[in-house]
């Protein structure tokens, strides 16, 4: 009876696929039939499988799987990975060898481990294979004159799993390589703590119960000993960034820190090696190890903000397949070009962004927009690069590449608002120093007074002086808010790329809206055309309006799009706001608003709703034809609106569309502030004049065409336009179809800067009553540890509470 397995062939291993050696008569019997298997390991694997009844695994595993893009097994399809430029990418090669790392999908147990382990090692060239089941990765390491990239991740496709190289960048990211430095200053810092703390207990007890002076000696050496790659391995970074403080002049809260270290440290040193009175080491572990855990948790939420650009960035495929005419070739990403035709299996990620060509499926959007319900695309449809076809079969035609992609874009605007410092931000810096400077210059007063009064208590005194006070919690009070709330706010579909937008949107009073692409979807279309010229068809103006509105970024451009052949148009002008003019066949021609146009336009038709807007066609100064444009509104705008007055912020309506229009829609909407017919000149004016009222103007509106409006706003929020999101100078995008981000982004902002005042009074009130009680004498150094430590973890928990916001 036949299993349908593999290994058919008596030269193929039934289990592995691979050659069985001539001199090899091992097999294996699968229900009562002989099947050849090329070493006792798959002999054992196969009738372990056998065995426990799992047999039918050799049927199922080669049924195809529908709803998942499985790379090909075949050797020929991953020889792109043998070009220079893939080796280069995902290896890291010598003259003679060549090392890499891959991920491999559906490896889930030892047993898999040992099975890829032993089958890549029986590859010709192969000199170490390295398996990891816990991160499902493989490592190894080849002579490039033996083997071949391609002959290890095709063995490991047929093995039935799925081989995704990765290239060592992905391991060797500043973030990572950061983290697992920490990690290990903390684990060393915890490790030393808690035996330090042991061999405390010893010495404690006997300051009361009495203590051997060789058994005392012995425990104050071994804590010697275990605090030292402590403060010389865990504690290195305040040490380094005292010094860096010093050279600069300007004096940082590491400065403290490594003073109180350092000292307690070397009089610990001295006194463990002159017998003298007490040594404190157990203050010093302790408060190492709380102070690398407040930064470590610190660093955490600050690479949040990171995890989701590496997200998107790993969305990308390392290969695509491109149509050549009537063939097609696999090749690298970094290849393509706009105009190449690529064909877009199941399962398979979008490599760039493109137009469909042919063929219908459902794509997942949801690490682009947040919109978990997969979006249905057809022929002539747009899509993004990093979203993944999840059941079609479609052939794209590409737009743009790499960084020009919508997913680069977003990357890059990401990476523009991490290193936008925000104006809180810097001046809570420079407010810490001041502080810095302060604090040293109590702690040397007491120091001073103490010698005259208790000289043998001075130093402890001044020690817990140091450690109490150290400005961390006030320092991390402002930015561990803004990294917290940064990345919620990716996760909820909005994208803010400049570092000030917080505060600022925190501050808000009027938020301004923008009709076209903002309250509308921005994906318009032509309900009817009324043409005027006898000598002319529809879609002889549809031509003309086609062509003209090439060059123009407005959202209501895109209705006019058409695949046919257009006029060629010299002398082409666009008035921002207004419309667009050019030359076809050497007449002048004319299309936008009813005043840019002229010849008894502003006489035409009017809307014919409140998502509808007017666009006339003029030739010569004589009116030929006016568009009725419909561009559908956003589903939750009225939703939306209500919400921000329940903030209690005012809304207004501003509109480049005429004003029967704009009044239908802010009529429909409940907004009594609404202005129509303006250019963007109009709109500055407009927000200037609510400014100079004492208002604080946040503007909802198109990026691009609106973009000195934008600029003259307090803050400013625009809807991501695909193409045209590298243009916008917005300081906030939202990502997806929906409009509540804004309410989003506004109660956000407010809980961030709520959460920052707290953060900044508990740092204050707590320094206020510390530094009396430990001027004092009241509190040891180790309490003073527990006490700063607590502080600044009091400040990033609190400032964490925003990565729960919904």
């Amino acid at each position: 009876m036949s299993t349908g397995g593999r290994g058919q062939d008596t030269g193929t291993c039934f289990h592995c696929a691979l050659p069985v050696p001539a001199d090899c008569n091992l097999n294996v019997d699968m229900e009562g039939e002989l099947r050849p298997v090329c070493c006792p390991g798959c002999k054992a694997v196969a009738e372990l499988i056998r065995d426990s009844g799992m047999g039918r695994y050799y049927t199922l595993r080669d049924i195809p799987d529908p709803g998942v893009g499985r790379p090909p097994a075949e050797t020929t399809e991953w020889q792109v990975f043998d070009s220079e430029d893939m080796l280069a990418a995902f290896a890291d090669q010598s003259p003679d060898h060549a090392e890499t790392t891959i991920y491999v999908g559906g490896m889930y147990c030892a047993a898999c481990s040992w099975l890829i382990e032993t089958t890549l090692g029986k590859l010709p060239g192969i000199e170490s294979v390295d398996v990891s089941p816990v991160t499902h990765r493989v490592r190894v390491r080849w002579r490039l004159a033996d083997a071949r990239y391609s002959d290890i991740l095709a063995t490991l496709a047929r093995l039935g799993y799925q081989p995704q190289p990765l290239a060592p960048d992905n391991a060797t990211r500043p973030e990572l390589i950061e983290q697992r430095i920490a990690l290990k200053r903390l684990l060393v810092a915890s490790l030393g703590m808690m035996q330090v703390m042991m061999f405390a207990v010893g010495l404690y007890a006997g300051e009361f119960q009495g203590i051997d002076r060789e058994m005392q000696h012995f425990l104050r050496l071994v804590s010697f000993v275990v605090t030292t790659p402590v403060v010389f391995y865990s504690a290195r970074p305040f040490f380094a960034a005292a010094w860096r403080g010093l050279i600069a002049k300007k004096p940082g809260m590491d400065l403290p820190v490594s003073i109180a270290v350092g000292s307690a440290y070397a009089a610990s040193v001295f006194a463990t090696f002159t017998n003298g009175e007490a040594v404190w080491f157990d203050s010093v572990t302790m408060f190492v190890f709380f102070l690398t855990l407040g930064r470590f948790l610190e660093m955490r939420a600050r690479h949040r903000s990171i995890d989701r650009s590496t997200a998107l960035s790993a969305k990308l495929p390392n290969t695509a397949t491109r149509i050549e005419g009537d063939s097609n070739s696999v090749v690298p990403v970094s290849q393509l070009v706009a105009g190449d035709c690529v064909l877009i299996r199941a399962g398979d990620a979008i490599p760039a962004d493109g137009i469909i060509q042919s063929g219908s499926t459902s794509v997942d959007e949801a690490l682009l927009t947040g919109e978990a319900r997969p979006q249905l695309k057809s022929t002539g449809d747009l899509i993004a690069a990093g979203s993944v076809n999840l059941d079609g079969l479609i052939e794209m035609r590409i737009t743009r590449t790499g960084g020009d992609t919508t997913l680069g874009t977003i990357s890059r605007l990401s990476e523009r608002a991490r290193y936008t410092r925000p104006a809180f931000v810097t001046i809570a810096d420079r407010v810490a120093s001041y502080i810095v400077v302060a604090l040293l210059g109590v702690a040397t007063i007491v120091a001073a007074c103490w010698y005259f009064v208790a000289p043998e208590r001075a130093f402890v005194i001044t020690l817990s002086v140091l450690v109490v006070t150290c400005p961390c919690a006030l320092a991390l009070a402002t930015p561990a808010a803004f990294a917290a709330a940064g990345s919620r706010l990716s996760q909820l579909r909005l994208l803010v790329t400049n570092g000030n937008a917080i505060e600022a949107l925190s501050r808000a009073t009027t938020v301004i809206f923008d009709k076209t692409g903002t309250l509308t979807r921005g994906m318009p279309e032509i309900k009817s055309v009324m043409v005027l010229d006898p000598s002319m068809t529809e879609r002889d103006c549809r031509l003309i309006a086609a062509a003209l509105e090439t060059a123009s970024a407005h959202p209501l451009a895109r209705a006019f799009s058409m695949g046919a052949t257009l006029p060629k148009v010299s002398r082409q002008h666009v008035e921002i706001g207004r419309g667009v003019s050019g030359t076809i066949d050497g007449r002048h021609w004319r299309i936008g608003s009813a005043r840019f146009v002229g010849g008894g336009a502003a006489n035409g038709s009017k809307s014919t709703g409140p998502s509808a807007s007017n666009v006339f066609l003029a030739v010569d100064g004589d009116l030929v034809a006016w568009f009725d444009v419909e561009d559908e509104l956003r589903p939750d705008v009225a939703a939306t609106l209500a919400a921000i007055e329940r903030l209690g912020l005012r809304t207004a309506l501003v509109s480049g569309d005429n004003r029967n229009a704009v009044k239908d829609l802010a009529t429909r909407l409940g907004i009594t502030d609404f202005y129509s017919e303006c250019t963007p000149k109009r709109k500055l004016e407009i927000i200037e004049a609510a400014q100079r009222n004492g208002e604080r103007v946040l503007m909802v509106g198109d990026g691009i065409n609106d973009a000195p409006v934008l600029a003259g706003a307090d803050t400013s929020i625009a809807p991501a336009h695909g193409a045209l999101l590298a243009q916008t100078s917005a300081d906030v995008i939202m990502l997806g179809d929906s409009l509540q981000p804004v309410t989003t982004a506004i109660r956000m902002s407010s809980k961030t800067m709520r959460i920052v005042r707290q953060n900044l009074a508990w740092a204050i009130v707590y320094n206020a009553l510390a530094l009396p009680l430990a001027a004092a004498g009241l509190v040891p150094p180790w309490l003073a540890a527990i006490g700063m430590s607590a502080s600044s973890l009091i400040v990033v928990l609190n400032a964490l509470r925003l990565s729960r916001f919904n």
